[in-house]
């Protein structure tokens, strides 16, 4: 009996560690990310639009990290090194297959990641794109999603890593 209330305590107090863990760790193009959503095509279109010649960039989404419980705030959107990245993130792994963080090369990519404010709903980020527009300038499009309220808070993030062989100026846009 105290076993199983241990184990249970265990895995309910794992879960608001691998909010950022939820997407799993596929390489998203943005384009076939717009794809999926009939909400995203028209932002992606809009997004598209701002510029003549835009094009998708590959990006993968980075599992089981979670928000230092020392960052209060958070408006560095690009970190491109390895001991910035600690200062902000800490890993959250947990046991079974894909229970280890994401690797991330700092030498060969950098991340782009959002970071919500605490707060006690079920918050979901989730990546739609990301474009270079021809001015060279790129563009980071994710949906927040809402929900129910919960007993505990989190601090919901949405990290991604992307090839330091597409870098430039990063704008974020945040669609419900």
């Amino acid at each position: 009996m105290f076993r199983n209330l241990v184990t249970i305590l265990l895995i309910i107090s794992l879960v608001p560690l691998a909010q950022c863990g939820r997407h799993g760790s596929t390489d998203m193009v943005a384009q076939d990310a717009v794809k999926a959503s009939p909400v995203s095509s028209k932002v992606a279109e809009d997004t598209l639009s701002a510029a003549d010649a835009s094009r998708s960039i590959a990006f993968t989404v980075a599992d089981h990290y979670f928000v230092n419980n020392t960052v209060k705030e958070f408006n560095s959107h690009k970190i491109a090194d390895a001991a910035e990245f600690s200062q902000v993130f800490g890993m959250a792994a947990v046991m079974g297959k894909n229970g280890e963080p994401t690797k991330i090369n700092f030498a060969k990519q950098y991340v782009i990641a959002v970071v919500k404010p605490e707060t006690d709903h079920v918050t979901t980020l989730t990546p739609v794109s990301l474009v270079k527009r021809g001015d060279g300038k790129m563009v980071f499009t994710y949906r927040c999603e809402t929900g129910a309220s919960q007993s505990y808070t989190m601090r919901p993030c949405l990290i991604v890593i992307v090839d330091k062989a597409h870098d430039g100026d990063i704008s974020i846009r945040e669609i419900q």
